[in-house]
């Protein structure tokens, strides 16, 4: 009869092993030389695809940087006014900041006859301004003195004199939060 099949045709159950020994042959298996359940050239064939594999992706992931960094000019934003993410609104702060106690508000209020009172904003201009003290400017070197209406040189930006061109606002004068008859200075920051 051609359809009847040999005995060693069919499956035959593996031997039961306790853990120790099934994972013992898991890990190294003398009879098939099998290592974590494959030879020697089935790992050499994974190792060698996710080489390439990864390598592939690096490959193109570069290429795309490449491309990517192509496209950017480090002299002027790309996306500018009403095709920028804020827009025609620039973002707009101020300083003094109000105190760590009164975070909640941006309320600027004092007393002037109060120098401890005073003080607070004084001293929140002042480190506010000293990125702009030429004498403390990392970049002095970059700094250009610039009339009303010119536009400094490449690579140059103008010096702005706090000392000279925002009296009453100058640090001698406490930025009039003493005075008795003047406000208070307030410097706006536009974010563009």
């Amino acid at each position: 009869m051609a359809d009847k099949k040999p005995e060693n045709q069919f499956y035959t159950r593996p031997p039961k092993l306790g853990n120790w020994e099934a994972f013992s042959i898991f890990l190294w298996n003398s009879e098939t030389k099998q290592f974590l359940g494959r030879t020697g050239a089935s790992w050499a064939k994974i190792l060698i695809f996710y080489l390439l594999f990864y390598a592939v992706l690096a490959g193109f992931f570069s290429a795309m940087l490449v491309v990517f960094y192509q496209t950017i000019d480090y002299k002027i934003p790309k996306w500018q006014l009403e095709k920028s993410i804020i827009g025609k609104s620039p973002g707009l702060g101020f300083r003094p900041m109000p105190p760590e106690s009164n975070i909640d508000s941006t309320l600027i209020w004092y007393k002037s006859s109060d120098k401890g009172n005073v003080q607070h904003w004084q001293r929140e201009l002042n480190k506010f301004l000293i990125q702009y003290n030429r004498s403390n400017n990392a970049h002095a070197d970059k700094l250009e003195e610039c009339r009303q209406f010119q536009t400094p040189a490449p690579g140059k930006v103008c010096n702005v004199r706090l000392d000279q061109q925002w009296h009453p606002c100058v640090k001698d004068q406490g930025y009039n939060y003493d005075s008795k008859d003047g406000g208070p200075c307030i410097f706006l920051k536009l974010n563009r």
